[in-house]
Protein backbone atom coordinates (compact mmCIF):
# COMPACT_ATOMS: atom_id res chain seq x y z
CA UNK A 1 0.00 0.00 0.00
CA UNK A 2 1.23 3.39 -0.66
CA UNK A 3 0.28 6.33 1.18
CA UNK A 4 0.79 8.73 -1.68
CA UNK A 5 -2.34 11.12 -1.43
CA UNK A 6 -1.15 14.52 -3.31
CA UNK A 7 -4.41 16.12 -3.04
CA UNK A 8 -4.64 16.36 0.70
CA UNK A 9 -1.44 16.03 1.91
CA UNK A 10 1.07 19.04 2.08
CA UNK A 11 3.61 18.25 -0.94
CA UNK A 12 6.82 18.93 0.86
CA UNK A 13 5.83 16.10 3.25
CA UNK A 14 5.36 13.67 0.21
CA UNK A 15 8.97 12.78 0.43
CA UNK A 16 8.34 11.53 4.46
CA UNK A 17 5.66 9.38 3.17
CA UNK A 18 7.97 7.73 0.23
CA UNK A 19 10.84 7.20 2.79
CA UNK A 20 8.12 5.53 4.74
CA UNK A 21 7.11 3.09 2.22
CA UNK A 22 10.40 1.90 1.34
CA UNK A 23 11.51 1.65 4.72
CA UNK A 24 8.30 -1.01 5.44
CA UNK A 25 9.57 -2.38 2.10
CA UNK A 26 12.60 -3.05 2.99
CA UNK A 27 11.94 -4.32 6.32
CA UNK A 28 9.74 -6.86 5.00
CA UNK A 29 11.98 -8.65 2.89
CA UNK A 30 14.94 -8.18 5.73
CA UNK A 31 12.21 -9.54 8.47
CA UNK A 32 11.48 -12.89 6.06
CA UNK A 33 15.22 -13.70 6.16
CA UNK A 34 15.80 -13.29 9.53
CA UNK A 35 12.82 -15.66 10.02
CA UNK A 36 14.04 -18.24 7.99
CA UNK A 37 17.63 -18.14 9.69
CA UNK A 38 16.18 -18.35 13.21
CA UNK A 39 13.38 -20.80 12.74
CA UNK A 40 15.30 -23.78 14.66
CA UNK A 41 16.51 -21.53 17.46
CA UNK A 42 13.00 -19.49 18.37
CA UNK A 43 10.64 -22.88 18.95
CA UNK A 44 7.79 -22.25 20.47
CA UNK A 45 8.33 -24.19 23.52
CA UNK A 46 12.12 -22.71 24.54
CA UNK A 47 9.80 -19.11 23.78
CA UNK A 48 7.48 -20.05 26.67
CA UNK A 49 10.17 -21.23 28.75
CA UNK A 50 12.16 -17.95 28.34
CA UNK A 51 8.71 -15.95 28.76
CA UNK A 52 7.89 -17.93 31.63
CA UNK A 53 10.12 -15.08 33.61
CA UNK A 54 8.66 -12.65 36.44
CA UNK A 55 6.90 -9.34 35.10
CA UNK A 56 10.53 -7.15 35.24
CA UNK A 57 11.48 -3.70 33.42
CA UNK A 58 14.56 -2.45 33.67
CA UNK A 59 15.01 0.70 36.11
CA UNK A 60 15.00 3.88 34.54
CA UNK A 61 15.43 3.26 31.52
CA UNK A 62 12.20 0.87 31.36
CA UNK A 63 10.43 4.19 32.49
CA UNK A 64 11.05 6.00 29.31
CA UNK A 65 10.43 2.39 27.08
CA UNK A 66 9.76 1.93 23.81
CA UNK A 67 10.74 -0.30 21.30
CA UNK A 68 10.48 -2.58 18.70
CA UNK A 69 11.53 -4.57 15.14
CA UNK A 70 9.23 -4.07 11.74
CA UNK A 71 8.82 -6.26 9.80
CA UNK A 72 6.64 -8.49 8.17
CA UNK A 73 3.23 -7.89 5.77
CA UNK A 74 0.97 -7.73 9.26
CA UNK A 75 3.05 -4.37 10.17
CA UNK A 76 2.38 -3.25 6.69
CA UNK A 77 -0.64 -3.84 7.12
CA UNK A 78 -0.75 -1.84 9.76
CA UNK A 79 0.93 0.63 9.11
CA UNK A 80 -1.93 1.37 6.54
CA UNK A 81 -4.22 1.05 8.59
CA UNK A 82 -2.85 3.37 10.63
CA UNK A 83 -2.66 6.67 8.09
CA UNK A 84 -5.86 6.01 6.72
CA UNK A 85 -7.44 8.81 8.06
CA UNK A 86 -4.95 10.97 7.71
CA UNK A 87 -5.66 12.04 3.80
CA UNK A 88 -9.65 13.06 4.88
CA UNK A 89 -8.50 14.94 8.52
CA UNK A 90 -5.63 17.11 6.58
CA UNK A 91 -8.12 18.41 4.05
CA UNK A 92 -10.54 19.37 7.17
CA UNK A 93 -7.78 21.27 8.54
CA UNK A 94 -6.49 22.79 5.51
CA UNK A 95 -10.30 24.09 4.71
CA UNK A 96 -10.75 25.30 8.64
CA UNK A 97 -7.33 27.33 8.59
CA UNK A 98 -8.00 28.54 5.08
CA UNK A 99 -10.98 30.12 6.87
CA UNK A 100 -11.49 34.17 7.12
CA UNK A 101 -11.53 35.05 10.11
CA UNK A 102 -9.38 32.90 11.33
CA UNK A 103 -10.93 30.36 13.97
CA UNK A 104 -10.46 30.55 18.00
CA UNK A 105 -8.81 27.53 17.79
CA UNK A 106 -6.40 27.85 15.11
CA UNK A 107 -3.35 27.50 16.91
CA UNK A 108 -4.65 24.29 18.16
CA UNK A 109 -5.89 23.13 14.73
CA UNK A 110 -2.56 24.29 12.88
CA UNK A 111 -0.36 22.09 15.86
CA UNK A 112 -2.50 19.16 14.76
CA UNK A 113 -1.92 19.92 11.04
CA UNK A 114 1.74 19.97 11.33
CA UNK A 115 2.03 16.78 13.71
CA UNK A 116 -0.19 15.36 10.79
CA UNK A 117 2.87 15.83 8.42
CA UNK A 118 5.48 15.21 10.98
CA UNK A 119 4.12 11.37 11.21
CA UNK A 120 5.03 9.72 8.36
CA UNK A 121 9.00 10.92 9.73
CA UNK A 122 8.20 9.77 13.54
CA UNK A 123 6.57 6.55 12.13
CA UNK A 124 9.74 5.48 9.55
CA UNK A 125 12.12 6.92 13.54
CA UNK A 126 9.93 4.55 15.40
CA UNK A 127 10.16 1.44 13.08
CA UNK A 128 14.04 1.79 12.28
CA UNK A 129 14.71 2.46 16.06
CA UNK A 130 12.77 -0.83 16.87
CA UNK A 131 14.39 -3.20 14.87
CA UNK A 132 18.16 -1.99 16.35
CA UNK A 133 16.32 -2.27 19.98
CA UNK A 134 15.01 -5.89 19.93
CA UNK A 135 16.59 -8.45 17.51
CA UNK A 136 16.94 -11.08 19.68
CA UNK A 137 18.56 -14.02 18.10
CA UNK A 138 19.62 -16.29 20.27
CA UNK A 139 16.70 -16.63 23.15
CA UNK A 140 18.43 -19.67 25.09
CA UNK A 141 21.29 -17.01 26.65
CA UNK A 142 18.56 -14.68 27.22
CA UNK A 143 17.88 -13.63 30.87
CA UNK A 144 14.03 -14.54 32.03
CA UNK A 145 14.10 -12.26 34.36
CA UNK A 146 13.90 -8.93 32.47
CA UNK A 147 10.17 -7.41 31.13
CA UNK A 148 7.99 -10.14 30.47
CA UNK A 149 5.90 -7.92 28.09
CA UNK A 150 9.29 -6.76 25.81
CA UNK A 151 9.77 -10.44 25.23
CA UNK A 152 6.43 -11.58 24.55
CA UNK A 153 5.96 -8.51 22.27
CA UNK A 154 9.47 -9.34 20.25
CA UNK A 155 7.82 -12.81 19.06
CA UNK A 156 4.34 -11.09 18.51
CA UNK A 157 5.87 -8.56 16.28
CA UNK A 158 8.19 -10.99 14.52
CA UNK A 159 5.42 -12.89 14.19
CA UNK A 160 7.02 -16.32 15.44
CA UNK A 161 5.57 -19.30 15.52
CA UNK A 162 2.35 -19.02 17.85
CA UNK A 163 2.29 -15.81 18.48
CA UNK A 164 0.16 -14.58 15.62
CA UNK A 165 -3.46 -12.88 15.52
CA UNK A 166 -4.72 -16.34 14.54
CA UNK A 167 -3.52 -17.38 18.24
CA UNK A 168 -4.69 -14.51 20.25
CA UNK A 169 -2.13 -12.40 20.04
CA UNK A 170 -2.15 -8.23 18.16
CA UNK A 171 -0.55 -5.25 18.14
CA UNK A 172 -1.99 -1.82 16.87
CA UNK A 173 -0.66 2.15 16.31
CA UNK A 174 -2.22 4.70 17.99
CA UNK A 175 -1.24 8.24 18.76
CA UNK A 176 0.31 9.29 21.74
CA UNK A 177 0.62 12.67 23.22
CA UNK A 178 2.91 15.68 21.51
CA UNK A 179 2.46 13.82 18.13
CA UNK A 180 3.90 10.41 19.48
CA UNK A 181 2.93 7.29 18.19
CA UNK A 182 1.96 4.32 20.36
CA UNK A 183 2.25 0.50 19.56
CA UNK A 184 0.02 -1.40 21.69
CA UNK A 185 0.64 -5.15 22.12
CA UNK A 186 -2.36 -7.14 24.02
CA UNK A 187 -3.71 -10.82 23.90
CA UNK A 188 -2.81 -14.60 24.91
CA UNK A 189 -2.73 -17.86 23.44
CA UNK A 190 -1.52 -21.13 23.89
CA UNK A 191 2.13 -21.40 23.15
CA UNK A 192 2.20 -24.47 21.50
CA UNK A 193 -0.55 -24.01 20.25
CA UNK A 194 -1.27 -27.91 19.27
CA UNK A 195 -0.03 -30.69 21.21
CA UNK A 196 -0.18 -34.20 19.90
CA UNK A 197 -1.93 -33.14 16.83
CA UNK A 198 -4.65 -31.65 18.24
CA UNK A 199 -5.25 -28.08 19.81
CA UNK A 200 -3.35 -27.08 22.72
CA UNK A 201 -5.65 -25.88 26.36
CA UNK A 202 -3.18 -26.59 28.56
CA UNK A 203 -3.39 -24.07 31.51
CA UNK A 204 0.12 -24.35 31.94
CA UNK A 205 0.94 -23.45 28.55
CA UNK A 206 -1.32 -20.16 28.44
CA UNK A 207 0.58 -16.88 27.44
CA UNK A 208 -0.32 -13.62 27.98
CA UNK A 209 -0.10 -10.17 28.22
CA UNK A 210 -1.19 -9.16 31.62
CA UNK A 211 -2.16 -5.50 30.82
CA UNK A 212 -1.11 -3.93 27.05
CA UNK A 213 2.18 -3.55 26.89
CA UNK A 214 2.88 -0.07 24.87
CA UNK A 215 5.70 1.11 23.21
CA UNK A 216 5.80 5.31 22.73
CA UNK A 217 7.65 6.64 19.64
CA UNK A 218 9.16 9.45 21.62
CA UNK A 219 10.66 7.62 24.49
CA UNK A 220 11.97 5.37 21.66
CA UNK A 221 13.76 7.90 20.45
CA UNK A 222 15.16 9.13 23.85
CA UNK A 223 16.83 5.53 24.30
CA UNK A 224 18.06 5.83 21.22
CA UNK A 225 19.99 9.28 21.81
CA UNK A 226 21.23 7.90 25.29
CA UNK A 227 22.17 4.68 23.83
CA UNK A 228 20.27 2.69 26.47
CA UNK A 229 18.65 -0.62 25.25
CA UNK A 230 14.98 -1.88 26.48
CA UNK A 231 16.33 -5.32 26.73
CA UNK A 232 20.26 -6.53 27.36
CA UNK A 233 21.88 -9.33 26.12
CA UNK A 234 24.11 -11.43 28.82
CA UNK A 235 28.14 -10.64 28.31
CA UNK A 236 30.14 -14.19 27.94
CA UNK A 237 32.52 -13.95 31.44
CA UNK A 238 34.93 -15.83 28.61
CA UNK A 239 35.51 -12.32 26.67
CA UNK A 240 35.61 -10.83 30.06
CA UNK A 241 38.44 -13.50 31.38
CA UNK A 242 40.21 -12.76 28.12
CA UNK A 243 40.34 -9.12 28.29
CA UNK A 244 41.25 -9.23 31.99
CA UNK A 245 44.46 -11.38 31.05
CA UNK A 246 45.08 -9.47 27.93
CA UNK A 247 45.12 -6.34 29.70
CA UNK A 248 47.75 -7.09 32.27
CA UNK A 249 50.84 -9.02 32.15
CA UNK A 250 50.30 -12.12 34.54
CA UNK A 251 50.80 -14.36 31.68
CA UNK A 252 53.30 -12.48 29.19
CA UNK A 253 53.09 -13.06 25.50
CA UNK A 254 50.14 -14.54 26.00
CA UNK A 255 48.25 -15.32 22.50
CA UNK A 256 44.98 -13.99 21.54
CA UNK A 257 41.73 -14.51 18.81
CA UNK A 258 40.99 -11.53 16.50
CA UNK A 259 37.91 -11.20 18.72
CA UNK A 260 40.16 -11.07 21.92
CA UNK A 261 39.73 -14.56 22.85
CA UNK A 262 42.38 -16.10 24.92
CA UNK A 263 44.10 -18.72 23.01
CA UNK A 264 47.01 -19.91 25.72
CA UNK A 265 50.70 -19.24 25.29
CA UNK A 266 53.34 -17.28 26.36
CA UNK A 267 55.09 -17.50 29.74
CA UNK A 268 53.99 -17.25 33.32
CA UNK A 269 55.24 -13.72 34.77
CA UNK A 270 57.40 -15.17 37.95
CA UNK A 271 55.82 -12.46 39.76
CA UNK A 272 52.92 -13.98 40.27
CA UNK A 273 54.36 -17.09 41.72
CA UNK A 274 54.23 -17.94 45.42
CA UNK A 275 57.85 -19.17 47.92
CA UNK A 276 55.61 -22.07 48.86
CA UNK A 277 56.65 -25.32 46.90
CA UNK A 278 54.70 -28.35 46.08
CA UNK A 279 56.39 -32.00 44.96
CA UNK A 280 54.62 -33.56 41.58
CA UNK A 281 55.14 -36.41 39.38
CA UNK A 282 56.05 -35.97 35.49
CA UNK A 283 57.43 -38.21 32.79
CA UNK A 284 60.79 -38.24 31.20
CA UNK A 285 61.27 -39.02 27.57
CA UNK A 286 62.26 -42.07 28.08
CA UNK A 287 59.20 -43.13 29.92
CA UNK A 288 60.46 -43.15 33.33
CA UNK A 289 58.30 -40.98 36.10
CA UNK A 290 60.71 -38.32 38.67
CA UNK A 291 59.30 -35.84 41.01
CA UNK A 292 59.95 -32.49 40.91
CA UNK A 293 59.35 -29.40 42.91
CA UNK A 294 57.12 -26.61 41.66
CA UNK A 295 56.28 -23.42 42.85
CA UNK A 296 52.15 -22.67 43.60
CA UNK A 297 51.04 -19.68 41.76
CA UNK A 298 50.03 -16.94 44.44
CA UNK A 299 46.44 -16.33 44.22
CA UNK A 300 46.70 -12.85 46.08
CA UNK A 301 49.36 -11.90 43.45
CA UNK A 302 47.30 -12.49 40.74
CA UNK A 303 44.55 -10.73 42.12
CA UNK A 304 46.91 -8.05 42.54
CA UNK A 305 48.19 -8.28 39.18
CA UNK A 306 44.25 -8.27 37.43
CA UNK A 307 42.57 -5.64 39.85
CA UNK A 308 42.95 -2.42 37.27
CA UNK A 309 41.54 -4.98 34.49
CA UNK A 310 38.47 -5.98 37.07
CA UNK A 311 37.56 -2.78 38.63
CA UNK A 312 37.18 -1.62 35.40
CA UNK A 313 35.14 -4.00 34.63
CA UNK A 314 32.75 -4.39 37.48
CA UNK A 315 32.49 0.22 36.81
CA UNK A 316 30.81 -0.84 33.03
CA UNK A 317 28.63 -2.62 34.78
CA UNK A 318 27.87 -0.42 37.55
CA UNK A 319 29.23 2.62 37.94
CA UNK A 320 26.04 5.36 38.38
CA UNK A 321 27.23 7.75 35.41
CA UNK A 322 28.09 5.37 32.44
CA UNK A 323 27.95 1.66 33.76
CA UNK A 324 25.39 -0.55 32.10
CA UNK A 325 23.70 -1.75 35.34
CA UNK A 326 20.88 -3.66 32.86
CA UNK A 327 23.80 -6.07 31.69
CA UNK A 328 24.91 -5.87 36.04
CA UNK A 329 21.98 -7.61 36.20
CA UNK A 330 22.10 -10.05 33.24
CA UNK A 331 25.51 -11.27 34.25
CA UNK A 332 24.33 -11.36 37.50
CA UNK A 333 21.45 -13.86 37.08
CA UNK A 334 22.86 -15.55 34.11
CA UNK A 335 26.69 -15.84 35.05
CA UNK A 336 27.38 -15.47 38.76
CA UNK A 337 24.50 -16.40 40.70
CA UNK A 338 25.28 -20.01 39.35
CA UNK A 339 27.94 -20.35 40.92
CA UNK A 340 27.68 -21.98 44.72
CA UNK A 341 29.44 -19.40 46.88
CA UNK A 342 27.02 -16.49 44.99
CA UNK A 343 23.54 -18.99 46.45
CA UNK A 344 24.71 -20.42 48.91
CA UNK A 345 26.16 -18.66 52.40
CA UNK A 346 29.94 -18.61 52.53
CA UNK A 347 30.74 -16.88 55.53
CA UNK A 348 34.55 -16.06 54.68
CA UNK A 349 33.57 -14.50 51.27
CA UNK A 350 30.79 -12.25 52.50
CA UNK A 351 32.91 -11.01 55.18
CA UNK A 352 34.71 -9.38 51.90
CA UNK A 353 32.07 -7.67 50.89
CA UNK A 354 30.57 -7.08 53.93
CA UNK A 355 33.63 -6.54 56.67
CA UNK A 356 31.98 -4.20 58.99
CA UNK A 357 29.53 -7.09 60.10
CA UNK A 358 32.12 -9.98 59.85
CA UNK A 359 31.64 -10.55 63.33
CA UNK A 360 27.94 -11.01 63.68
CA UNK A 361 27.22 -13.84 61.66
CA UNK A 362 23.39 -13.59 61.22
CA UNK A 363 24.09 -9.87 60.39
CA UNK A 364 26.29 -11.06 57.96
CA UNK A 365 23.61 -13.75 56.63
CA UNK A 366 21.66 -11.29 56.34
CA UNK A 367 23.07 -8.74 54.43
CA UNK A 368 24.61 -11.45 51.77
CA UNK A 369 21.05 -12.67 51.23
CA UNK A 370 19.53 -9.48 50.52
CA UNK A 371 22.22 -9.15 47.74
CA UNK A 372 21.85 -12.30 46.20
CA UNK A 373 19.56 -14.57 44.68
CA UNK A 374 17.88 -13.24 41.27
CA UNK A 375 18.04 -9.87 40.49
CA UNK A 376 14.92 -8.15 39.18
CA UNK A 377 15.00 -5.34 36.49
CA UNK A 378 12.43 -2.84 38.50
CA UNK A 379 14.27 -1.75 41.28
CA UNK A 380 17.25 -0.27 41.26
CA UNK A 381 20.37 -1.75 42.63
CA UNK A 382 20.70 -1.90 46.20
CA UNK A 383 23.61 -1.37 48.28
CA UNK A 384 23.60 -5.16 49.15
CA UNK A 385 23.33 -6.43 45.63
CA UNK A 386 26.33 -3.78 44.61
CA UNK A 387 29.04 -4.98 46.97
CA UNK A 388 28.33 -8.72 46.66
CA UNK A 389 28.32 -8.29 43.17
CA UNK A 390 31.82 -6.54 43.30
CA UNK A 391 32.95 -9.46 45.09
CA UNK A 392 32.18 -12.32 43.32
CA UNK A 393 32.40 -11.00 39.77
CA UNK A 394 36.19 -10.53 40.85
CA UNK A 395 36.14 -14.09 42.05
CA UNK A 396 34.93 -15.12 39.14
CA UNK A 397 36.93 -14.21 36.80
CA UNK A 398 40.30 -14.29 39.12
CA UNK A 399 38.68 -18.05 39.61
CA UNK A 400 38.72 -18.71 35.77
CA UNK A 401 42.43 -17.14 35.41
CA UNK A 402 43.76 -19.19 37.99
CA UNK A 403 42.65 -22.30 36.39
CA UNK A 404 44.43 -21.64 33.44
CA UNK A 405 47.70 -20.67 35.19
CA UNK A 406 47.62 -23.62 37.17
CA UNK A 407 46.99 -25.72 33.96
CA UNK A 408 49.64 -28.22 32.58
CA UNK A 409 50.14 -25.79 29.64
CA UNK A 410 52.31 -23.73 32.06
CA UNK A 411 53.66 -26.00 34.59
CA UNK A 412 57.07 -25.77 33.15
CA UNK A 413 57.23 -22.49 34.00
CA UNK A 414 56.69 -23.37 37.70
CA UNK A 415 59.88 -25.94 37.87
CA UNK A 416 61.74 -25.21 40.60
CA UNK A 417 65.65 -25.72 38.65
CA UNK A 418 67.53 -28.32 40.58
CA UNK A 419 65.05 -29.96 42.84
CA UNK A 420 64.30 -33.64 41.29
CA UNK A 421 64.17 -36.25 42.93
CA UNK A 422 63.30 -40.08 42.54
CA UNK A 423 60.29 -41.73 43.05
CA UNK A 424 58.99 -45.49 43.79
CA UNK A 425 56.18 -45.98 40.73
CA UNK A 426 55.48 -49.43 40.99
CA UNK A 427 54.72 -52.26 43.87
CA UNK A 428 57.70 -53.99 42.88
CA UNK A 429 59.78 -50.94 44.56
CA UNK A 430 61.89 -50.21 41.73
CA UNK A 431 63.37 -46.58 42.04
CA UNK A 432 64.36 -44.67 39.12
CA UNK A 433 66.90 -41.92 38.90
CA UNK A 434 66.93 -39.83 35.68
CA UNK A 435 70.32 -38.87 35.30
CA UNK A 436 69.21 -35.34 33.63
CA UNK A 437 66.38 -32.88 33.73
CA UNK A 438 67.12 -31.82 30.42
CA UNK A 439 63.40 -31.84 28.24
CA UNK A 440 61.52 -32.39 30.82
Amino acid sequence: MSYRNPRYIDTSVQGSFDKLQNTINSNVATMAKNQKEQKEKDEAEQNRQILAGTNQSQSTITKNANYNTVGNQVTTGKVGDYFSSYPARAAELATELSKTPKPENYAELQAELTSLNKAPETMKAMLENAGSFLNIKDMSDFDPNQNQGAILATQVLNNKAGYTEENGFSYDFKQGEGGSIEMVFSGEGYIPPTKNGKKNTDPNDLVSFKEPYVLNSAGMQQMQDNDQDLLVSTPKMSSKVSSAIKETSVIDGAEFDDNGGFLGGGILNENILGNEETSMVFTAPDGTKYSQMVKNVDRTKVEQGLDVAIQEQIQSFINPDYGNDGQARSVWNMRIAKIADATVFNEETAALAFPELAEDKEALKAAWKKGSGAWNYSDDLSEEQIKVFKVMYKKTVVDDVMKKLNSKNYINDRKVAGKVGAININQTGTTYKPATTAGY
